[in-house]
Order: structure tokens, then C-alpha cells, then sequence
């Protein structure tokens, strides 16, 4: 689905709003579910593209396309096989100096890599592996839907952060403190 150009060649009734964030899915009906969400939520996108058991096209040819187009401002990616590996990560780790890859990857543990496998045919591969590569080449790993809607609506919405400082503004101490241990957990600092 391209909303910018009209073209909805998806199962979904739906259009969404043209914007600046590409989803990527191998699973068509989490794309859907991902557009109704943007709408309701005014999260524009710049591409919904459901792809499937990616026979004819690896994550590596959308990260380079998407990459190169100066619309794009950021990549939101439901993975459920990585396909190649080295192509992949190669791709992630040069389009994500300058635009944001967000990876929610299904099959973390052994019967939900079962279940991907059944659904799209592939092996899931070692999670802790592959967190360490998503972590080296700059891809940022979120291990729920809600986090991946809070990531897109985010990078959507407000300019990307520069540097790793950040400034806490809370009502109460209790959330200062949680939001305090996740960002030096993460590796950022106190502003």
C-alpha cells in the first residue's frame, strides 16, 4: 500500500494516511491490524507493506529502497524469519546511521518459533544471536505490539532525538525513577 500514490494493492479496506513511516510485515493480517491503529491514532505512512514468506524479495532490498527515499524517516519491520542474514544486517547497519529500523521479531521462544515457522514456512533462528546482531548494526529490537505502536507513534510525531541525554519531567517520584533505571539500562544518560 502506498498512500501517497493511492495504490492499495492489500486486503485492507482501508487507506492510510500518507506520512513518513514504513511498515513491513510477513504477517497480512498484523499489517492491517497496524493500519487500523495508525489511523485511529493519525499515524501517517509512507508504505504498508505485507510481504509474505518473501520469496522473490529480502528485508535487505526493502531496508535499501525505503533507505533511499528521502520521504522515509523511519522503518517499523514485524519479522518473523530474517531470511539472509548477512544481507540483512548489512542493510540494517548502513540505512540505520541515518534513519531508525524498529524490529519486532517473532519466535523468541522454541513453540513460538514453531508457530512461525508454520505460518511462514522458515526457521526462526537463535534470539539471542540475534539480538546481539540487532544490537551491533543499530536496529532497535521491541518485544511487544504495544511497544512497536509506541515506537512508530513516536519517530511519527516528534524529530529524531540527537545524542543519548534526555531529560526526565515527571508529576511523581515513583515514574521518575522507573524512567530513570530504563534509560541508563539503555544506555542513555540524564541531560
Amino acid at each position: 500500500m502506498s498512500p501517497v500514490s493511492g495504490l492499495n494493492a492489500t486486503f485492507a479496506s482501508k487507506m492510510a494516511c500518507p506520512g513518513n513511516v514504513a511498515f513491513l510485515s510477513q504477517s497480512g493480517a498484523l499489517c492491517t491490524a497496524i493500519l487500523d491503529w495508525s489511523l485511529q491514532e493519525k499515524v501517517c505512512s509512507r508504505v504498508f507493506i505485507s510481504t509474505g514468506s518473501m520469496l522473490d524479495i529480502g528485508w535487505e532490498d526493502l531496508i535499501y529502497s525505503l533507505g533511499d527515499d528521502p520521504h522515509t524517516k523511519s522503518i517499523i519491520i514485524y519479522m518473523e524469519s530474517i531470511g539472509d542474514g548477512c544481507s540483512f544486517l548489512s542493510a540494517a547497519r548502513e540505512v540505520a546511521l541515518t534513519k531508525p529500523i524498529i524490529v519486532i521479531k517473532a519466535g523468541r521462544t522454541t513453540a513460538a518459533a514453531k508457530a512461525a515457522a508454520s505460518h511462514t514456512g522458515t526457521l526462526a533462528g537463535s534470539d539471542a544471536v540475534l539480538d546481539a546482531a540487532f544490537s551491533r548494526c543499530g536496529v532497535l529490537r521491541v518485544n511487544s505490539i504495544s511497544d512497536l505502536f509506541d515506537m512508530s507513534e513516536v519517530l511519527a510525531k516528534q524529530p529524531r532525538p540527537q545524542g543519548s541525554k534526555l531529560t526526565i519531567l515527571t508529576n511523581a517520584g515513583g515514574p521518575g525513577v522507573l524512567a530513570t533505571d530504563t534509560l541508563i539500562e539503555s544506555g542513555g544518560e540524564l541531560a
